[in-house]
């Protein structure tokens, strides 16, 4: 594991502690408003375009360990999880472990393509408070 991976597996730890008092579609929206910020702050220095492939990439590592995020869509700004939260045959502890390893890897590959320029930004997004992702899910997005 190098520095940037230890980096990023403790910024996705600090989120998860922020999240983890939810339920499995309490933390799949909390995943999606955050994975929105971070798209929107790659964006500016990848292009949507780059963006993209990167994220359909790491979609496509993730499905072959957790098959069930097939369902997950990639959108202009983001990912989309609808098919995904209207699963209810998903338990709390696979869905966590596959947020975790998405985010994770989005950001390993992000620092890996950037020589970890991004990291710092991309970090501090994960610090921040998105919606429903600091508070319980008790406030909704005004965007929504």
């Amino acid at each position: 594991m190098t520095e940037g991976d230890s980096a990023h597996r403790l910024a996705v730890t600090a989120w998860f502690q922020r999240v983890a008092q939810r339920s499995a579609d309490g933390m799949i929206e909390a995943f999606e408003d955050t994975f929105a910020a971070l798209w929107q702050r790659s964006q500016l220095t990848l292009g949507e375009v780059t963006l993209t492939a990167i994220v359909e990439r790491v979609l496509h590592t993730a499905t072959e360990q957790f098959p069930f995020l097939a369902s997950v869509e990639v959108e202009a700004s983001g990912l989309r999880c609808q098919a995904l939260r209207s699963r209810a045959d998903l338990r709390y502890d696979q869905v966590s472990a596959a947020i975790r390893f998405v985010l994770e890897q989005f950001l390993t590959v992000l620092g890996n393509l950037t020589a970890q320029i991004l990291t710092p930004a991309l970090h501090a997004e994960l610090s921040k408070g998105h919606a429903s992702a600091s508070d319980g899910g008790t406030t909704k997005d005004p965007a929504r």
